[in-house]
């Protein structure tokens, strides 16, 4: 069934749909695996802090294409993950505005992305480093987790060259120089 047979005027029609060539989904949580993504927008949105005296929140929120993906569970079937898109948003606490910045500046580092200079990812503002990997491959391992409430999470993990070769994913995959903190190429062959 096509995405836009998937749009119904009333309850009806909701009703009546043929499910015969669905496949049952268990989770919306992205599917545990490694992932080759092809990054398609990132860009930062405001997120009201619970107390308005609190500083304001922020999430960079992430899309990209999927290029490739192998399940973790070599029994599961990669099967129609190619070309879907994959979301991530990575909260800033206002609060600990500083840290979390300096932690989106460690995944940009981990992945070989520039991470120093104008930050970027406001439309209308002067572009940066965030904008910088719009149009960029990577390579992610999704994986799940249990927090301390019971409720399964998902962790998206970028990957450095190391954790790709562990993986069994060579960089050229990426198509991309590694790059340093002020966007300088890189040599990761040593």
């Amino acid at each position: 069934m096509s995405e836009i047979e998937m749009n119904f005027a009333n309850l009806m029609d909701l009703a009546t749909v043929d499910t015969s060539d669905l496949s049952a989904q268990t989770s919306r949580l992205q599917r545990q695996g490694l992932y080759v993504v092809e990054l398609t927008e990132l860009k930062f949105v405001e997120q009201a802090p619970q107390d308005p005296a609190d500083p304001m929140n922020y999430n960079l929120t992430t899309q990209g294409t999927i290029l490739a993906f192998v399940p973790l569970d070599p029994s599961e079937s990669a099967e129609g993950m190619e070309g879907r898109n994959l979301r991530e948003r990575i909260f800033l606490y206002g609060k600990d505005i500083k840290e979390g910045i300096q932690l989106l500046m460690g995944r940009f580092k981990t992945a070989g992305f520039k991470h120093k200079g104008i930050m970027g990812g406001v439309e209308g503002a002067p572009a940066g480093w965030v904008d910088d990997a719009v149009g960029k491959r990577i390579a992610l391992r999704v994986r799940h987790y249990t927090n301390r409430n019971g409720q399964e999470q998902v962790a998206i993990d970028w990957l450095s060259p190391k954790q790709m070769e562990k993986a069994g994913i060579s960089w050229e995959v990426l198509q991309r120089e590694f790059l340093d903190e002020k966007g300088d190429v890189v040599n990761i062959a040593v």
